[in-house]
């Protein structure tokens, strides 16, 4: 493909390729869609640029994206976000079929991670749970661009967070961060909820997770397991309390939610080895 003279415009598909443009593209920021099957070899797509920022999601096949310096053969999961200054266009081995759906967007990706160079684009792969999704999100503009009005750009731009969200997270790895977040909270919860009697129960229903997850999340962060954390918690509010306060061990017992004073002290020092009134010191 040679790089001179380069068009700026949609290079639309052959007759009966499924796709769509909008009839009055002024003010729209969706403004061209495309899906199905594709002979890339047969009828490559020469170099062009656009107006707007292409999505391409690779499905199926392995169609080489052509660039003015270089080449990207590509792969099932293969996602690239162009930028309106970089010329682009595809091709493939002779009778070789593929399928690819794309986007143009009039506006830039809305997530700063998503932004290609000037000039140039981003690639990234995706799994197939996030294949799927991008598909039901792709499958979901092609219903909503037949909606008439201002509830259509709505729909649209909910599409378009949505699609931005799910590219954004792959770019992010968030797991650790969701693992920390969720570890934040569990720990928050502990110290802010000493007294319940069963606070790693309490805990699962507050997270939102089985208590198989929640073993995992603690193991994972500190090592230990949540009723660990939980009774290592409260045994140090104890001691804090009874060591630096007028506080009586009964009415410690009760901010713990122990019904008595000896539960208290019995706990106490199955934990710490010392008897209860050993720390306490009244000012």
């Amino acid at each position: 493909m040679k790089a001179q003279n380069v068009p700026r415009c949609i290079m639309l598909p052959p007759l009966g390729r499924p796709c769509w443009m909008p009839q009055n593209p002024v003010g729209a920021d969706l403004l061209y869609l495309s899906w199905g099957v594709r002979w890339m070899g047969d009828h490559p797509i020469p170099l062009a640029m656009h107006q707007g920022w292409v999505y391409a999601v690779i499905l199926k096949g392995t169609p080489v994206l052509c660039l003015k310096n270089n080449q990207h053969p590509t792969r099932s999961g293969d996602v690239f976000i162009i930028d309106p200054d970089c010329a682009f266009g595809w091709q493939d081995q002779p009778k070789q079929s593929s399928r690819i759906m794309t986007w143009l967007w009039h506006n830039p990706p809305t997530h700063s991670m998503l932004i290609p160079q000037n000039g140039d684009c981003k690639r990234m792969h995706v799994d197939e749970p996030q294949l799927r999704q991008l598909v039901a999100i792709h499958q979901h503009c092609q219903r909503n661009v037949g909606v008439i009005g201002e509830t259509a750009q709505l729909l649209l731009q909910r599409d378009r967070l949505d699609l931005d969200i799910c590219l954004a997270w792959t770019l992010s790895d968030p797991e650790p961060q969701n693992q920390q977040v969720q570890m934040d909270m569990a720990l928050c919860f502990l110290r802010e909820n000493l007294s319940i009697k069963h606070p790693v129960k309490e805990l699962c229903s507050h997270l939102n997770v089985t208590p198989a997850a929640l073993r995992n999340l603690f193991q994972q962060s500190c090592g230990r397991g949540p009723h660990a954390i939980a009774l290592e918690i409260r045994m140090n509010h104890a001691r804090e309390r009874l060591a630096r306060s007028n506080a009586s061990v009964k009415e410690v017992a009760g901010e713990l939610g122990y019904c008595h004073a000896n539960d208290l002290s019995r706990a106490y020092k199955n934990y710490f080895g010392t008897a209860v009134r050993s720390t306490h010191v009244p000012s």
